[in-house]
């Protein structure tokens, strides 16, 4: 099987789940008509970040970018990224948090997790190569999927979760964009989301980088009105059986209180 080790060393990631990362590079191969090898190539001869971080600079980036096409895809195939995935369908049934929002959601790999299991939700991003090939995965698996424009005003008080994967570190105005999600969600709905901002990446914006500090973090969702309600795990059965069997099983979800990065899903709630 086709492995970027470039990319796998890059993420710091070995495990994959087979099949996941088998159907994803199949999907890349139909989607460009060439084989993966080339697609790959072309993923590490493209420009890395944009040499505007203006906001206009940055939407014309990812518009007519396809790097992070090849990205997104291509890291569904691991193993945790798949485990994430059962990990928010699961809490999204426990705690009825539909209609979901996937802000930024990139090739689209949660929003297909949660349509394909019936739960309501839409897609919103930078429109252009991604939402392209998002719009492709819908229609090759006859699926219907609200799909917005992540720069325009979205609606009001609609959903009861907003899904924010690695996307904060890359806007340009973190407090507004955050007012915007707030104003999204429901009543008490809740933002869930990964927030690397580390310096090591060109595309988090320097304006960012402080927020590495999670507290200082924490420190800017209270002032911009959510609480934190902890990290979105799975709950001790499915953490046990993994430990011992490595089954990627999730069989339920829970919240852990405690504040802490590394990829770790924070759970905050819009207070009213």
């Amino acid at each position: 099987m086709f492995r970027d080790e470039r990319l796998d060393r890059q993420l710091g990631k070995a495990a994959v789940e087979p099949a996941a990362l088998a159907r994803a590079i199949a999907e890349l191969e139909a989607y460009h008509r060439q084989p993966i090898a080339a697609i790959a190539q072309r993923y590490w001869d493209s420009p890395k970040a944009p040499s505007d971080n203006s906001a206009r600079g940055l939407i014309e980036f990812y518009r007519t970018s396809d790097r992070y096409l090849y990205e997104s895809a291509y890291t569904e195939g691991y193993a945790d990224h798949q485990r994430m995935r059962r990990l928010v369908v699961r809490a999204v049934g426990r705690w009825r948090l539909a209609p979901v929002l996937d802000f930024g959601g990139g090739a689209g790999g949660l929003t297909l997790a949660l349509a394909e299991r019936g739960f309501a939700c839409e897609y919103a991003d930078v429109p252009g190569k991604l939402s392209e090939f998002f719009r492709w995965r819908l229609a090759r698996r006859q699926l219907s999927v609200p799909v917005l424009d992540a720069t325009q005003p979205l609606s009001s008080h609609r959903y009861g979760a907003v899904l924010a994967v690695d996307v904060l570190e890359h806007v340009p105005d973190l407090a507004a964009t955050l007012r915007q999600l707030k104003k999204t969600l429901a009543p008490s709905g809740r933002l869930i989301g990964t927030h690397s901002f580390s310096p090591h990446d060109p595309l988090h914006l320097p304006s960012s980088h402080r927020y590495g500090d999670l507290a200082r973090f924490d420190r800017l969702m209270r002032e911009e009105g959510f609480h934190y309600l902890g990290r979105l795990k799975p709950d001790f059965l499915s953490e046990q059986l993994y430990r011992w069997t490595r089954i990627p099983v999730v069989l339920g979800a829970r919240l852990s209180p405690k504040l802490k990065g590394g990829g770790n899903l924070l759970v905050y709630r819009s207070a009213a």
